[in-house]
């Protein structure tokens, strides 16, 4: 092996990095002699040339180098030929560029090799000082950012890795009522519509028994809250020991409200295993000294089955039980009351459609009311002010209603499409009417329903009023929330990517609260991230929440994505956000949602007075 080294220290724009060393494995030294020729004419930067004349001296010498920047290859050695040569090397170092120099001019060979992981391949006699130089040049950028990217992916699988377990974990403890340990009202929820959905395919009765501990405040007063909680845990376990079949669920559905689902169960069966419940309190033997009832703790309850039909909303039987609880408490408590009569057409009449009346009426008369919430920049580079808009039902004088009063009968009896739209329309106009006289532009965050990602017609709609009211797109962003998303990806994404196409943004809402992974949202074109609420509210005291706001913002920036921090409510939770670096902040601690319009005037009046000279 002929060992020797070159090194020039000329300049050159052309210039790799300094100290750029490479390996050139080649039997013939005359073709060596014509590669430092043209090295030192392309007047390169301290270039370190090594040189073997076998494949198996190569690997040696790589084997035992430091460093090797590049790898310059003969494919036609003494004692090896062709593209199994290359293979080799590539195989034992994949990390290092190489470029090919061969006699062959076949394109195959190229195509093959550069398929292969080559980074160029140059053809012996056909190229000059400025081509070569140009080549080591851009292979060595293009490996090292080959090799940045694969060191990204592998940092955002960790994170995205991260956080799955943490998901995982806080789904274990999110099931879980802290205090009983039975399930919580979340997973009640879970469980009560999967159960739903499967009685509904199999046509099997569905009962559910609602108890409620009997006068429970007098109970606390006389024995205080340590012995209150005392008594809900005893109940609880007693609860449990009695529904106990695998798909029997027992849940805290309030302060000291119980539930159990019993799948599979008629109205007779689900009426004895109150009983038993009932029973089984009684045995705890617990005082309450202070009850109209009796001298110990007792419960009443609520009994209703109903076997699952399409065109019923599901809640009607756990309101259907619920009155049968409440009835039981008239009747004079520590009794079962059973709701006998066909949920859906005992109540649907009721509450339910009275609120969809409502909803209907509302969406006809204008009744509702566009609020807005201010978004404030931390780390963002952004003078634009942001803002969520938010919607209220004001259809009766003195009274404003949350959306999540109504939002939930909307959605069963597929009203939020047009909810959704006549947001869209009366938040364009408005601000059709008072973009002119507003000292700068804002941008404008509006919430899309699960329902109108379902087809491309929300997309349409959107192009339609930007252009009757002369709006920029930019200035709005429509938000997705994570479950909507997964729900169905590319509905979603097919969605989202036309309001991209057309200027608007797109954030991911409740980032977190459907236990995903970013790894399955990749499909969703957006900008900003907004992290699920529950996270934020928890920063402060516990260390997994923080690890979870902190795991999506390091996946979020690695993406390109901004985030921003829901129930922002305190200055400490601020400092805390502060310091992982959270791009923007939305909570009462900047301030309350308040009419759409008053917002935009007191935030008119605050920017106008900053522009006054001092």
């Amino acid at each position: 092996m002929g060992d020797f080294k070159f090194m020039n220290a000329l300049t050159s724009q052309y210039s790799p990095v300094r100290h750029t060393e490479i390996l050139m494995i080649e039997d013939d030294p005359q073709d060596v002699e014509i590669v430092m020729q043209l090295l030192e004419e392309a007047h390169q930067n301290s270039i370190l040339l090594s040189h073997c004349s076998t494949l198996n001296a190569g690997l040696a010498t790589l084997s035992k180098a430091n460093k090797i920047d590049l790898i310059l290859l003969d494919l036609s050695l003494t004692d090896t030929q062709g593209l199994d040569t290359f293979r080799k090397i590539h195989d034992a170092f994949p990390t290092i560029p190489l470029i090919i120099l061969s006699g062959n001019s076949d394109e195959r060979i190229a195509l093959a090799a550069m398929q292969a992981g080559a980074q160029d391949f140059l053809v012996k006699g056909q190229f000059d000082s400025t081509v070569l130089s140009r080549a080591i040049q851009y292979a060595i950028e293009r490996q090292h950012q080959k090799l940045e990217l694969e060191y990204k992916n592998l940092a955002l699988k960790a994170l995205s890795d991260q956080l799955e377990r943490a998901n995982r974990e806080l789904e274990s403890l999110a099931a879980v009522d802290g205090l009983t340990r039975v399930y919580n009202r979340r997973r009640f929820d879970e469980v009560f519509l999967a159960e739903w959905n499967r009685l509904l395919r199999d046509e099997k009765p569905l009962s559910l028994i609602m108890g409620d501990v009997d006068q429970f405040k007098a109970y606390n007063d006389t024995y205080g809250h340590r012995a209150g909680d005392a008594c809900l845990e005893q109940i609880a376990r007693a609860i449990a020991k009695v529904a106990k079949r695998p798909a029997d669920c027992v849940a805290r559905y309030g302060g000291e409200e119980f539930v159990v689902i019993l799948p599979n169960t008629d109205l007779a069966g689900a009426t004895y295993v109150a009983e038993s419940i009932r029973s089984a309190v009684h045995s705890l033997q617990l005082p309450h000294t202070t009850s109209s009832v009796s001298h110990r703790v007792t419960l009443s309850f609520g009994v209703a089955c109903q076997v699952p039909d399409d065109g019923m909303a599901p809640s009607l039987l756990i309101e259907a039980a619920d009155r049968a609880m409440y009835a039981a408490k008239e009747s004079g408590r520590d009794r079962i009351q059973v709701h006998h009569a066909d949920c859906a057409i005992n109540l649907q009449s009721r509450h339910t459609l009275q609120w969809v009346s409502r909803i209907r009426d509302a969406l006809e008369k204008n009744q509702f009311e566009l609020y807005a919430q201010p978004i404030q920049a931390l780390q963002a580079p952004t003078s634009e002010p942001c803002f969520e808009i938010l919607l209220r039902l004001c259809d009766q004088p003195g009274i404003v209603c949350s959306p999540s009063l109504f939002f939930p009968v909307a959605e069963q009896y597929d009203l939020m499409p047009r909810i959704d739209r006549w947001v869209i329309k009366h938040l364009f106009a408005e601000l059709g009417e008072i973009n002119a006289l507003m000292l700068q532009e804002a941008i404008f965050f509006v919430n899309l329903s699960g329902a109108t990602f379902k087809n491309m017609e929300i997309a349409s709609f959107i192009a339609e009023q930007l252009a009757r009211y002369n709006l920029k797109p930019e200035q709005f962003c429509f938000e997705v929330s994570e479950t909507v998303a997964l729900n169905n990806v590319e509905a979603a994404a097919k969605v989202t990517r036309a309001l991209k196409k057309m200027g608007c943004k797109v954030a991911l809402d409740d980032f977190g609260s459907g236990l995903s992974s970013f790894t399955h949202l990749k499909k969703i074109p957006a900008d900003f991230v907004k992290i699920d609420g529950s996270f934020i509210k928890g920063v402060l005291d516990d260390d997994l929440s923080r690890g979870v706001v902190e795991a999506i913002h390091h996946v979020s920036k690695t993406m390109g994505l901004q985030t921003i921090a829901e129930y922002v409510e305190s200055l400490a939770i601020l400092d805390c956000l502060n310091d992982v670096h959270i791009d923007f902040a939305q909570g009462h601690y900047f301030g309350p949602a308040r009419p759409l319009v008053d917002t935009l005037a007191t935030w008119q009046t605050s920017t106008f007075t900053e522009c006054l000279p001092a």
